[in-house]
């Protein structure tokens, strides 16, 4: 478990159902980062299947009481051991928003990129939103990620019609960070 003065990331487990159909029912949500649109309580429980067969998915839980207020990840950019891919992830992320404003997506990106760069070694964690997101996107810059390009997936496949931001940061770079924001 990671954890820090406010917050803590758990694994999840089969009773966050309920919280997964409550974000998945608000479109607010699948608007700003894609969250899934779950419509019932079975749908919500093969979510948490899938997110518990991911070996870096995480519940982000308030330390004084225990409350559900987020999601928090760390997944594969690619597989292919030749070029490198192994050693970057992708952080993606999700704060209910009666918990937006008292800095907890700010203490739980950093506990997680602590884990990714300093006991997973990675050497880049990249994070891509929506190009409306702009709370994520100035979370990002806050935080050291960069701006690196947009991709708009309508031109890709007629399946999706939205357009994405992707910012990049280096484990140097956060080091660095890191120590000055300790300091």
């Amino acid at each position: 478990m990671l954890e820090s003065k406010s917050i803590y990331l758990r694994r999840f487990e089969e009773k966050d159902a309920e919280q997964l159909l409550k974000w998945g029912k608000n479109a607010r949500y699948h608007n700003l980062a894609a969250f899934e649109n779950y419509q019932n309580i079975d749908e919500a429980r093969r979510g948490v299947q899938q997110y518990m067969a991911r070996p870096e998915s995480y519940i982000i839980c308030l330390r004084q009481n225990d409350q559900i207020i987020g999601l928090i990840e760390l997944y594969e950019r690619g597989l292919d051991e030749q070029s490198g891919l192994l050693k970057t992830k992708e952080v993606g992320f999700l704060l209910d928003q009666a918990f937006e404003g008292h800095g907890y997506m700010t203490e739980a990106l950093r506990l997680i990129l602590n884990y990714a760069f300093k006991k997973k070694r990675q050497k880049e964690i990249w994070a891509g939103t929506f190009v409306n997101n702009e709370k994520s996107q100035k979370l990002l810059e806050k935080l050291g990620f960069q701006y690196v390009y947009t991709v708009d997936y309508s031109q890709i496949s007629t399946l999706f019609s939205y357009q994405e931001k992707y910012y990049l940061l280096k484990q140097a770079e956060w080091l660095k960070i890191d120590a000055n924001m300790k300091s």
